[in-house]
This record gives structure tokens, sequence and C-alpha cells, in this order.
């Protein structure tokens, strides 16, 4: 992510070179995906189980905080523009809440 924000800010003019950094930066994405599969197939049930409840409200807060985020920043309702970085605070914020939670739930 910071060679392709920055790389078009402070090294390079190109487009083509910036496309490349987003590209690369897909191709990293999809493999974290692949890796996060992979490892969700090799802990146990219990873990598994964690894990996939941790998602399910991580989703949930990035649906229904990220739209409500939005349509009030349309909506002049927060004196602020509203950033892709807040909701992503947000989902990871939640994401470990419900590690958190999961552990304590199942010791």
């Amino acid at each position: 992510m910071a060679i392709a924000t920055f790389g078009p800010l402070l090294v390079w003019e190109s487009k083509a070179l910036s496309l490349g950094s987003i590209l690369l930066n897909l191709a990293a994405g999809a493999g974290m995906i692949v890796a996060n599969k992979n490892y969700l197939m090799g802990v146990d049930e219990m873990q598994r189980k964690i894990q996939l409840e941790a998602m399910a409200l991580a989703l949930g807060v990035a649906l229904v905080f990220g739209l409500a985020y939005s349509t009030a920043d349309v909506a002049d309702l927060i004196p602020f523009d509203a950033e892709i970085a807040h909701v992503v605070f947000a989902v990871c914020a939640a994401y470990g809440l419900g590690i958190f939670l999961g552990i304590r739930r199942y010791q």
C-alpha cells in the first residue's frame, strides 16, 4: 500500500508504474486471502469457530458502520470527510474484539 500510495507522489510520475504497483498490491491481497483460508483449514474446530465468528462481526461492522459513516458524510452530519482508513480501523478493532471475546467464551 505504501508503494502504491506514495510512489506516484514522491518517486515517479508514470501512470504505468502506478498501475503496476496497484496490481502488485492486489496480487499480495489475493495471496493474503489464500493464506488466511489455508490457515483456517489447518486450525482445530474451536479456533476456526472463534475466527469465523470474529470475521462475521468484522463484516457486519464494515457494512453497517461503513454505510452509516458514508451516509453521514454525504448528509453533512459530520464536520470532516469520511475516510476509508476510519472504516478499516473500525473493522480491525471489531475483529480483534471478536477474537478476544471468542477466546474468553471458550476458555
